[in-house]
């Protein structure tokens, strides 16, 4: 009933270790050719008043007596929203999977 606990180990044949390819110039100059688009892009809060006001309202609600200074503002950059929509649309067309999109790449001229 036990025998599997009892079985000798297979002695194992040796693994062929796999040669690691060295990047090229080619490959290199390839990889710099493109750039990540960043979902959000950082703005003076000066130039921003709307958001700048609302930032300022919502700390004002939460804590009355506390001062806001606002050192990074975001918005959200158009190409990655544009870009965004049309790969959502292409997934609901496709309805047979789950798409993530880890990061947006364009080609630098």
């Amino acid at each position: 009933m036990f025998k599997w606990l009892h079985r000798r180990k297979q002695p194992q044949t040796p693994i062929e270790s796999t040669p690691v390819k060295s990047v090229n110039a080619d490959e290199a100059a390839q990889a710099d050719e493109w750039e990540e688009v960043p979902n959000y892009l950082e703005v003076d809060p000066a130039n921003e008043l709307t958001a700048s006001l609302i930032a300022a309202a919502v700390t004002a609600d939460t804590a009355p007596d506390a001062k806001l200074v606002l050192k990074h503002l975001y918005v959200e950059n158009p190409e990655a929203k544009r870009v965004g929509l049309i790969a959502s649309a292409i997934a609901a067309g496709d309805g047979h999977g789950h798409y993530v999109v880890k990061s947006i790449k364009k080609k630098v001229d």
